[in-house]
């Protein structure tokens, strides 16, 4: 056996092992308030100062309540970058009508690329848009790469006159 281990020979190899160290999801809590109707917008910002790697992105309107869903903008905008992603945009406009949809919303509603209901489809088919998690009507990945330190706004628009909301509070959720 001896003779056998002195012909064998060692070999070092180096390797590479990729790993991956996946960020720990991180909630933050923006203010909510009224939606001025038709002559302005609700806006709140929400500051971030932790340098992360975005590979994910979650907001969730807790509790908005507005008559006639056709006249709301929702957006998401980092400040820094200038990037700014529609939540919704007018649902039922222009394929209803000129004025959109005229149903409801009363309830917490969440936005991320990987949720699969189309918020427009929904809101055209219920009189009380129902709470639940959808997919924004732009795809929130363009944040992804980006860093998540700076000015997050939530700017939620009333395009029309004669229907008014509110919103409790939202939160935006960075992976």
């Amino acid at each position: 056996m001896s003779k056998l281990m002195n012909r064998t020979s060692t070999a070092t190899v180096d390797a590479n092992i990729a790993t991956s160290v996946n960020s720990p999801a991180s909630t933050y809590c923006g203010r909510g308030g009224n939606i001025p109707d038709g002559v302005a917008s609700f806006q709140d910002e929400i500051v971030v100062t932790e340098n992360i790697a975005i590979s994910n992105v979650t907001v969730t309107l807790n509790h908005l309540e507005h008559t006639w869903v056709g006249d709301l903008i929702a957006q998401l905008r980092h400040v820094e970058t200038g990037v700014v992603v529609d939540l919704f945009r007018r649902p039922g406009q222009p394929q209803f009508s000129a004025s959109g949809y005229s149903n409801d919303l009363n309830g917490d509603y969440s936005f991320n690329d990987n949720f699969s209901h189309s918020f427009d489809s929904v809101a055209g088919s219920h009189a009380v848009i129902p709470s639940g998690e959808y997919c924004a009507t732009q795809p929130l990945s363009v944040f992804k790469g980006h860093t998540s330190a700076g000015t997050w706004q939530l700017i939620i628009n009333d395009c029309s006159a004669g229907d008014s909301g509110s919103l409790e509070s939202w939160t935006l959720n960075l992976e």
